[in-house]
């Protein structure tokens, strides 16, 4: 990666970030020295990425450069701006400069590019990339912040979400179509998908920027995936104990049956969240919360006992074990009964082997805001970062 930035701290904390990938990269102060760089026989960079503004040109000028020597005009450059111009954009795509990012920009996006297009041809409008190595929480962060258009498709039919000029503006994924598409695309998407530049013309059916997705979106993903690392597998299957949901029915949120009622013993957890009307992370911790509580049980128990009562065989649906164990804990962190008080349950800690404790609790809902369920487009925005 040939990097160049006069600022010796934003060069630096690229360059970092840019190291911890795997890349090897050449740090050069202004627009000669990297044109020097580039002219030198040895081999030639990957990937260009320049500061707009150096103490001896400009960025728009030393991607031009790049783009008319022929040894050069296929490597991908993407330019950084201090400053955001409105003519910056017009600017960058006539000198064919793959991106353009409004600084102060996140190493993480220019990470995820680099990994998306180095070793790449510039002219090139298709990419190939898997979740392992790069993750669409990434990928998608990084279109935001750039000025491309075009759309990600999963594999296998999976899904697809569409971006447009920093926005995303259509998502489709298991069934659903919106902002709830693309954020639970986010949360079960896997596997390869392709990346595909071009100009997307269509409407949409909704409207997404890169502060909104960073700042309640990922936030919210971020708490649903500390629950999965810690909590009941999504492979579960479980089912309700009534006569345990008579006894604390009382106590808990009067929305908790839309989450109670997915709940049949056959559903894995993985389906029930996706056809949950609340946010992943709520809808995940509630039934945490629930199985915590003896709500809900393994549907392997329902088995064993309607077999020691009918003595027949009887199917069953839950695969693998839970991974943890839900029990209540006293202030100095050791077992102790669930205590009641004026018939309110407390809440509970989620207490695994080697992991620190999570702390479960219901959301409660403010007095006023419509229920998630009247509407899962319209009460997304307010509900996307959890509890």
């Amino acid at each position: 990666m040939l990097l160049v930035d006069a600022e010796p701290g934003g060069q630096a904390a690229l360059a970092a970030a840019l190291a911890e990938a795997g890349f090897e990269v050449l740090l050069v102060s202004g627009a000669l020295a990297a044109l020097e760089a580039l002219a030198d026989g040895g081999m030639a960079p990957q990937m260009v990425i320049a500061s707009v503004e150096l103490p001896d040109g400009d960025g728009f000028s030393l991607c031009g450069q790049v783009r008319a020597d022929p040894r050069t005009a296929h490597l991908p450059v993407v330019l950084l701006a201090k400053r955001e111009e409105d003519f910056h954009r017009d600017l960058a795509g006539g000198v064919g400069a793959d991106d353009y990012l409004a600084q102060p920009a996140d190493a993480r996006d220019v990470v995820a590019l680099a990994r998306l297009k180095a070793g790449r041809c510039t002219g090139d409008a298709s990419f190939d990339a898997n979740t392992e190595q790069l993750p669409l929480t990434d990928v998608s962060r990084a279109l935001l912040a750039g000025v491309r258009s075009g759309r990600v498709v999963m594999s296998e039919g999976q899904g697809w979400f569409a971006f447009r000029h920093g926005l995303v503006v259509d998502a489709v994924f298991n069934g659903e179509r919106g902002s709830l598409a693309f954020r639970r695309m986010l949360c079960f998407g896997g596997g390869d998908y392709a990346l595909v530049l071009g100009p997307e013309l269509h409407k949409g059916s909704f409207s997404m920027d890169r502060p909104y997705l960073c700042e309640t979106v990922l936030q919210g993903l971020e708490r649903f995936d500390a629950l999965r690392a810690r909590g009941l597998p999504l492979a579960s299957r479980l089912t309700v104990d009534f006569a345990r949901l008579a006894e604390v029915l009382a106590s808990l949120p009067e929305d908790v049956g839309e989450v109670v009622r997915l709940f049949d013993g056959r559903r894995t957890l993985r389906a029930m969240l996706l056809e949950c009307p609340f946010p992943e992370a709520v809808s995940y911790e509630a039934s945490t919360r629930l199985f915590a509580l003896g709500v809900l049980v393994p549907a392997c128990l329902v088995e064993e006992r309607e077999r020691a009562r009918c003595g027949a065989t009887v199917p069953g649906f839950f695969e693998p074990e839970p991974s943890v164990e839900a029990v209540p804990v006293d202030a100095e962190g050791a077992r102790a009964p669930a205590p009641r008080v004026d018939g309110a349950v407390e809440p509970f800690t989620l207490v695994g082997s080697t992991q620190p404790p999570v702390i479960l609790d219901f959301p409660k809902k403010s007095p006023g805001v419509p229920s998630v369920a009247g509407g899962a487009d319209v009460a997304v925005r307010s509900d996307d970062a959890g509890v």
